[in-house]
This record gives structure tokens, C-alpha cells and sequence, in this order.
């Protein structure tokens, strides 16, 4: 949703060497257009409104890379004093004031982090709406057109990318990194990512304990093979992009897939009518009988509470939930050539949140406060989640930074996932 024009003007408010707020202006030229996931066929109206009254993000002259950022720094010269500065009782005292955060979040989790806020920080409310990422975007972005300015606080997945091309890249979200915690955090969401991510979980293979003593999958490629004909579930990527950016990822890491599928069969890969061994592994996986359900959990409970000799694709996150479902089942932490793919739980600003003070306040509660001990990360690191500081000690077996995954390249996915949603829907 973006204008063609080229000398597009960015303002990045930032804080100089000297501690003073400036204001730095550069142009760049646009990069592309959205993939519209649940939520097709938008309006000409809006789609012009967001061209002319926004402009989007690429990378800046000289080839800098737009979404490298210091800590302490905003993308959005609208959304006041969030240098990333203040101090904890600093916030608290305006954010008194304020009275309140709202706060639109992909994650339940939100509620939990804001009941004990409100406990640690009396006198401010915290009100909490459930939306789901590509939802979320539209709403935001009606809103901020009308010059409605409502979220304090943005809590969400990517989408393909769409998030940091459409949201974050022309201030509607903002990135805040307090300056006394950013040494803690681990990159590339320091200062490469297009913002802080308070947990981060992925998609993998998850298979029954009752039926096999250890994991029986090693390789991608072992699901095109007659023993798991049929025996191979997903959750619907047509309706969830974060399992479509796993097979994005892997078209675009061909040569991946590639060099793995020769690990595998002891020769190189031959092609049948598809572009490269991304897409040669997807066909493979419908020829040789791919179940595709609606969800995560209707792929571990079509797995998990039998003795079965499936195998599921569904979110790492889910192994939380073993005891409560009463699931037999395991993940797969490492495959050929790579794992997965980063599912990343961003915390944004708002563009112009009017009660900014709370909503700063509530980000460095749920990111753990400077020692990583606060209450407000409880919800967030948890088995099957990990927490991208060097500090906090993950509740699972695999450090994350020992996890084989590819790295996430939003831009790719952006201009890719159309492509491979088309033919994921050929194939079906």
C-alpha cells in the first residue's frame, strides 16, 4: 500500500552523542505492496489514503540498512519524547497522570503481564484488546488516517513481512528500546530487527512418544518418503502466514533444500515442473498425501492422544499445553538443512499514543525490567517460547541462539509469500 513516487522523506527522531532529541530527515524510495491474508480486496480508497498519507521505508542513501537503529531511538517524528531515556519513576509519575494503557495485542499473554502491572503500579489501568496481526494492521491503519490515535501499546506477529513494509517503516508502529536495558538484548533485536521481541517461538515437527522412542524425522525431506504417506499434518497456512512463511523461507533458501535433499537421497535434486527445491519440496509433500487442518491444536490432537505414527507441523509454543490436553507428544528441535524459521512476538509504540509515559512503562514490564526478573516477563517465557536477552534463563532444554533456524528476512518474505501462496493453492 504504497505510493510510487520517488524522494520520499523520513523523519527518525533520535538521541545525539550530547543526549539532545534531534530530528534526522533522509529519503528513500518505496518498496512494494502488501499480501492481503485474511482480509483481501481492501478498499482503492484506503489503499490511496495509506499511499499519500504515509510514506514507506527502504534504505536510506548511501545503502544503510533503514531498520538498523540504536537503542533510544523512534521511527516516527509524531510520536513525542519516546527517546528510550526515562527512568522507571520517571514514567510512573506522568503516567499516573495518564490514568491508563490501551494496549492491542495478537496475545493473551498481555492480560496476564497487565494484571501484575497494575498491582506493581497503582492508579494506572490497563485495557487489553485480543486481534489477530493482519486485523490488527487494518484497524491501526483506519484509525491513524482518520486521526484517531487509540493504541498505547502494539503486541504482534509479523506478517510476511507486512508488519515492519506497512506498519513499521512508516511510523505507524514504533520501535522503543530503553537505553538501561538494550545492552541485555540479544541481537538482531538490538539494533537490526525491526523491533524488540519479547518472545519468540517457530514451527516444527512435533511427533507421538507413545508410538516412537525418539524423533523420527532428521530431515525435511524425509516426509516426501513412502513411510510418512499420509502421515504427515499441518495447520492451514493459507490461514496462518507464520506457517507460510516457513515454506516462504524455504523457497527462498533453496539451495537449502537443495543440498539437504542430496544429504538425504545421495544425488542432486531433480525438479518436476517447479522453480526450485522449495517449491519441489512442497508438491513432493501433496503428492505424497498432505493433511491440512485448521490449526495448531488440530494437528497435535489428531496426533498427540493416540498411538499414532504421524507426524505434525505446528507451533513450538504448543508444547506448553501437554499436560492440559493430555497430548503424548514431543518437537523436533533440530532438521535438515535448518529447523525453522523465527516467529517473533513484537512490542511496538504506537504512532502518537496518547498516554506514551504507561505505555513505556508497560513495555519495560513485560520485557522483565533492567535485571530481567520483573513479574511482567513471567507470561512470556515459557516452554516452547524463549526470551531474547542474554540474561534471562530459558525454561527450555535448547538455548535459542543454539537453535538451528533461518534467519527471518521480512523483506523476502514480503515480495515472496504471494508467489508461494499461489501455488500452495494449485496443489491443493
Amino acid at each position: 500500500m504504497r505510493s510510487k513516487r520517488n524522494g520520499n522523506v523520513r523523519s527518525i527522531l533520535t538521541v545525539n552523542a550530547n543526549g539532545k532529541t534531534e530530528i534526522v530527515r533522509d529519503t528513500y524510495a518505496p518498496k512494494g505492496k502488501r499480501t492481503a491474508w485474511s482480509w483481501p480486496g481492501k478498499a482503492a480508497a484506503l489503499i490511496l489514503g495509506t499511499a499519500l498519507l504515509l510514506t514507506a521505508c527502504g534504505q536510506g542513501e548511501g545503502g544503510s540498512d533503514a531498520s538498523a537503529k540504536p537503542a533510544g531511538t523512534v521511527q516516527s517524528a509524531d510520536t513525542a519524547e519516546a527517546s528510550g531515556s526515562e527512568t522507571p519513576d520517571a514514567l510512573y509519575e506522568q503516567a499516573k497522570k495518564e490514568g491508563k494503557v490501551i494496549v492491542y495485542s495478537t496475545s493473551g499473554r498481555a492480560n496476564d503481564a497487565a494484571e501484575t502491572f497494575m498491582k506493581q503500579y497503582p492508579g494506572i489501568k490497563v485495557e487489553v484488546s485480543k486481534v489477530k496481526s493482519d486485523e490488527m494492521m487494518d484497524k491501526v491503519t483506519k484509525e491513524q488516517d482518520a486521526g484517531q490515535f487509540n493504541p498505547d501499546v502494539i503486541i504482534t506477529k509479523e506478517v510476511s513481512g507486512a508488519v515492519e513494509e506497512e506498519m513499521v517503516k512508516p511510523g505507524r508502529y514504533v520501535k522503543y528500546l530503553p537505553e538501561d536495558l538494550a545492552e541485555k538484548v540479544d541481537e538482531p533485536y538490538r539494533t537490526q530487527a525491526e523491533g524488540y521481541a519479547n518472545y519468540l517461538e517457530f514451527r516444527t515437527l512435533f511427533y507421538n512418544t507413545e508410538h516412537y522412542k525418539s524423533a523420527p524425522v532428521t530431515n525435511w525431506w524425509d516426509l516426501t518418503t513412502p513411510e510418512f504417506k499420509g502421515k504427515v499434518y499441518t495447520a492451514d497456512p493459507l490461514s496462518s502466514p507464520a506457517f507460510m512463511d516457513l515454506f516462504t523461507t524455504m523457497v527462498i533458501h533453496s539451495d537449502d533444500m537443495a543440498a539437504a535433499y542430496k544429504e538425504k537421497f545421495g544425488k542432486d535434486i531433480e525438479l518436476h515442473g517447479t522453480e526450485n527445491a522449495g517449491y519441489e519440496f512442497i508438491q513432493q509433500l501433496f503428492d505424497n498425501g498432505l493433511v491440512v487442518l485448521k490449526g495448531s491444536d488440530d494437528v497435535l490432537d489428531a496426533i498427540g492422544k493416540a498411538n499414532s505414527d504421524a507426524v505434525g507441523l505446528a507451533v513450538s509454543g504448543d508444547v506448553s499445553k501437554v499436560e492440559e490436553k493430555g497430548w503424548s507428544i514431543l518437537p523436533i528441535y533440530d532438521i535438515k538443512p535448518k529447523t525453522s524459521v523465527p516467529d517473533s512476538g513484537y512490542l511496538f509504540l504506537a504512532n502518537k499514543a496518547p498516554h506514551s509515559a504507561g505505555a513505556k512503562l508497560f513495555i519495560r514490564w513485560m520485557m522483565g525490567e533492567k535485571d530481567g526478573q520483573g513479574e511482567g516477563m513471567a507470561p512470556f517465557n515459557e516452554v516452547g517460547s524463549w526470551v531474547p536477552r542474554s540474561d534471562v534463563k530459558t525454561k527450555n532444554e535448547v538455548a535459542f541462539e543454539d537453535l538451528n533456524l533461518w534467519v527471518f528476512d521480512g523483506e523476502k518474505l514480503y515480495f515472496e509469500a504471494p508467489k508461494v501462496r499461489d501455488f500452495w493453492i494449485k496443489q491443493k
